[in-house]
């Protein structure tokens, strides 16, 4: 039976060391960036996400100086592009909850990829709206932050996997897991499966396959780091290339 996620202690097994380089792509609010931060005491932690509201909803809370949120998405080019902003409301969900935990509507489906059979599947998300952001290269940031090796990239991007790869080619041979949710549907505009997606990324190979993620280890990824220091030029979030 496929379980649900990857866990803290399987993680910290993985990774093995308490100052990682933790990359979370289409990170909402941050939660798990947050919680890499409490798991690894010496980590830095990059959190990518395009929306505003989840943003401002991370920016409102007390912060973790280790974690950066950097407010743009990651793609196959540099510039600008259209997100398809998601919004309703959860079926049943209680008048307390939807202020507490949706107060500009539901921001979890969001996605660069316009949606397909997400409309389907799930009819009570909406996607009447789309905004521009900013976009750049995961290739793109690495060699203007100066983070050249990465212990985890955790990617929940809404079916933009493949674009995700494309624009990180080289960084991708420096980061030794890289975690991602997948679906056999294609919820988004040419959004891929698990086998489609593993295509991608021969020089991976699977640790174990969840019920809509799966956990990949590279296979000739570095064994210790070489830590750069100029990542902290990089922080302010309007610098996207």
């Amino acid at each position: 039976m496929l379980r649900d996620g990857a866990d803290r202690d399987q993680l910290i097994n993985l990774i093995g060391r308490s100052n990682p380089t933790i990359l979370e792509v289409g990170a909402h609010m941050a939660d798990q960036s947050v919680r890499f931060a409490e798991w690894f005491p010496y980590a830095q932690v990059f959190a990518f996400e395009p929306d505003p509201r989840p943003i401002r909803n991370f920016l409102s809370r007390p912060g973790n100086p280790r974690v950066h949120m950097i407010e743009c998405a990651l793609g196959n080019y540099i510039g600008k592009t259209t997100f398809y902003q998601s919004d309703g409301v959860p079926p049943a969900t209680p008048e307390e909850d939807i202020k507490k935990y949706h107060p500009e509507g539901w921001d979890h489906s969001g996605s660069i990829r316009p949606p397909k059979e997400h409309l389907s599947e799930f009819p009570w998300v909406k996607f009447d709206n789309t905004i521009e952001v900013d976009v750049t290269t995961l290739d793109a940031w690495s060699e203007s932050s100066g983070v050249k090796y990465i212990d985890l990239i955790w990617a929940d991007v809404q079916g933009a996997e493949q674009d995700l790869v494309a624009g990180g080619r080289k960084c991708l041979r420096n980061t030794r897991f890289f975690y991602t949710e997948f679906s056999e549907k294609e919820l988004y505009s040419g959004a891929l499966d698990a086998e489609a997606i593993l295509k991608l990324l021969p020089e991976f190979e699977l640790i174990e396959m969840f019920k809509h993620d799966m956990l990949l280890r590279n296979k000739r990824a570095w064994d210790q780091p070489i830590r750069s220091s100029s990542w902290r030029g990089w922080l302010s979030p309007n610098r996207y290339t």
